[in-house]
């Protein structure tokens, strides 16, 4: 429709919508990850994909301590990653492929996701939703 003006108000309605869907999505997200980890635990992508789930939702560069934290916390303690299993995985595999960024602060690596690894978690995402 030609000349259609959407007002602040409708537009604030529509993100609060969209984010109140998106975590949704998420804590179910985690819930299934808890629920089905051992199945997946032996394959790398398990490390990346909830790596970028937790930077994703932060939206702030974290540490890997604090990303393992985030992972205990988001599934009530069912998984615990290591922070030096994660800092392999950010290090060697996510940040090596342009999905996270790191900046040094303090002799201290803080991750944050790239678009592209935005792009790549909502690929994945919308195939474990397309699959379920």
């Amino acid at each position: 429709m030609k000349g259609v003006r959407v007002s602040r108000e409708e537009k604030g309605d529509k993100n609060q919508e969209y984010c109140k869907r998106n975590e949704e999505t998420n804590r179910k997200i985690w819930n299934s990850i808890s629920k089905n980890f051992e199945s997946i635990e032996g394959a790398q992508l398990s490390n990346s994909f909830i790596i970028l789930m937790v930077l994703e939702e932060k939206e702030e560069p974290l540490s890997s301590t604090q990303i393992s934290e985030l992972i205990a916390k988001k599934t009530q303690g069912k998984i615990f990653k290591v922070s030096a299993t994660l800092k392999d995985s950010l290090e060697y595999r996510l940040k090596r492929e342009g999905y996270v960024e790191s900046k040094e602060i303090k002799n201290k690596s803080i991750y944050s996701i790239t678009p592209k690894g935005k792009g790549l978690l909502k690929g994945w995402i919308s195939f474990l939703e397309a699959y379920n």
